[in-house]
């Protein structure tokens, strides 16, 4: 398995396809309270990305605005998926090469497999910029 991209590599494929973007850094975070504490005054919408397992052994990264509560039930239901569950820090890191406290949507820069489901929460597009 090859290493995960480096946010450099990362920043290079988002200028290569034209992507706009721009970088805060900051350690991981493990809860909305925890971000919202670190990120101060920051505009746009803020996101949180799920990493989800469903009971077939299926992936799926679920983005979502911070404030969304996320019922697993009732989006495995909504999507006629098996039940979820979230994935475990090893399956984490091997899918998406980054640790639990840093799950962005950007990851998925290392799903060579194409194994995870991308679910984007459509509230999103109401804000601009979006902060992942």
């Amino acid at each position: 398995m090859p290493p995960p991209s480096t946010p450099d590599q990362l920043f290079a494929r988002l200028d290569a396809l034209g992507i706009g973007h721009r970088t805060y850094r900051h350690p991981p975070v493990f809860t909305v309270a925890e971000a919202v504490a670190l990120r101060g005054v920051l505009p746009g919408g803020h996101c949180k990305s799920l990493f989800l397992k469903d009971k077939k052994g299926g992936l799926w990264l679920a983005v979502v605005l911070e404030e969304r509560r996320v019922d697993l039930k009732r989006l495995a239901d909504a999507l006629g998926a098996p039940r979820f569950s979230f994935g475990n820090p090893e399956l984490l890191y091997e899918i998406l090469g980054v640790r639990p406290g840093s799950v962005t949507p950007f990851a998925l820069i290392n799903d060579a497999g194409r194994r995870v489901t991308v679910i984007l929460d459509k509230a999103m597009l109401g804000h601009d910029p979006l902060n992942y």
